[in-house]
């Protein structure tokens, strides 16, 4: 199954948006004004770094919850196709600037005694 890809026009538009969103960064930082004279540029850089990271732990982790929600609580076995329970498991992602916790469904199929992680390919609609 083909990963479908973001186009560059529509990578540009989220870097536009997120861009934006800096505005609101200086101004929670520093209020109306600004920073001050006595501001150098590694602390505005601290902030921006720490904003970065916080934007994409929010945007991976709401991303992450929207993919495992499109699964059903029940999910057919790879190798005998009988709809087995599945139950949520935890995992930490490391991806540029940030750490998620994933919360995936894994399941274990009686008939063939193992345990699987649905594949992409049964997700369902979306």
């Amino acid at each position: 199954m083909a990963t479908p890809q973001c186009t560059p026009e529509k990578l540009q538009e989220l870097r536009k948006l997120a861009a934006e969103w800096g505005k609101i960064v200086s101004k929670r930082a520093f209020g109306d004004t600004g920073p001050g004279l006595d501001v150098d540029f590694r602390t505005m850089e601290q902030i921006a770094a720490v904003v970065a990271q916080g934007i994409t732990e929010g945007t991976l982790q709401q991303l992450l919850q929207q993919q495992a929600q499109q699964l059903t609580e029940e999910q057919p076995c790879p190798t005998c196709h009988k709809l087995c329970p599945t139950k949520p498991h935890k995992r930490s992602l490391t991806a540029r600037g940030a750490v998620v916790e994933q919360v995936e469904p894994v399941a274990h199929c009686p008939n063939c005694r193992r345990d699987f992680f649905p594949p992409a390919d049964v997700v369902g609609p979306g």
